[in-house]
């Protein structure tokens, strides 16, 4: 009787199904302001029942899923992107500065102005070869 419901290593193809589409109204509505309410009300499901086969899916409650993407969404911008980190923030779907600066330092390890000097530093280490770098460093000499 649980394998209709989807508990355990073996969920039925429809729960799979469902599952899946949650996870692509995620990924589809990440700026959105969304709860699990509205998300268990667009899959026509109970927030509950919701939560347990997404869970069952994936792994990680639906909310947690969500934060992950809009983490990822973050960091591709401020990779990417010359935008403000406020600008970053709205458009990754967190409507408070702080929220987003606490929860992209949790999952990070860094604030996103950290990340972006740490992707920076990255993409110029070894951006010339050992000769040009050298020369780089060592002052330019003049004849008079």
């Amino acid at each position: 009787m649980f394998g209709i419901f989807g508990d355990g290593d073996a969920q039925s193809r429809h729960v799979r199904e469902r599952a899946d589409e949650v996870r692509a109204f995620l990924e589809d509505n990440l700026t959105r302001d969304l709860d699990i309410n509205d998300v268990a009300r667009a899959a026509s499901l109970s927030p509950f029942y919701l939560t347990r086969i997404f869970k069952a899916r994936y792994g990680m409650p639906p909310y947690r899923y969500l934060i992950r993407l809009r983490i990822d969404r973050a960091s591709e911008l401020l990779r990417d992107s010359s935008l403000t980190v406020t600008q970053i923030c709205h458009r990754s779907g967190f409507n408070s500065l702080s929220h987003f600066i606490t929860t992209f330092r949790r999952h990070t390890g860094m604030s996103p102005s950290e990340y972006r000097r740490f992707v920076d530093w990255q993409q110029d280490a070894g951006r010339y070869g050992q000769n040009t770098e050298a020369l780089l460093k060592q002052p330019r000499r003049r004849d008079f």
